[in-house]
């Protein structure tokens, strides 16, 4: 069995676009962290043309991983302006860590 990690990084307030179609795919589980950068878009009021944006991070099955992307992918044309990345990365190893009941 092999793994892959979907990663994506889009603004904060297409979080709504997105959620109901990854929760309809069952998906394992889903990581969303608050994170700031730039990319088609600069923010010229900020210092450092960095925005708010957010990252998700899915570890998934491979097969299920390309379908989580093609979600993703086609919803792009209602994201905000400036849109954000999708990347597919192997996962050479995943582990379930937890506290057993004993």
């Amino acid at each position: 069995m092999s793994y892959s990690k979907v990663v994506a990084i889009i603004n904060i307030t297409d979080y709504g676009l997105i959620s109901e179609p990854l929760m309809k795919l069952d998906i394992p589980g889903v990581t969303v962290s608050m994170v700031r950068g730039f990319g088609d878009y600069v923010n010229n009021f900020d210092p450092y043309g960095f925005s708010d944006n957010m990252k998700i991070e899915i570890y998934t099955l491979t097969e299920q991983a390309s379908e989580i992307a093609e979600v993703l992918t086609r919803l792009a044309d209602e994201m905000t302006e400036g849109g954000g990345i999708i990347a597919v990365e192997p996962v050479s190893q995943l582990m379930n860590v937890r506290k057993l009941n004993t």
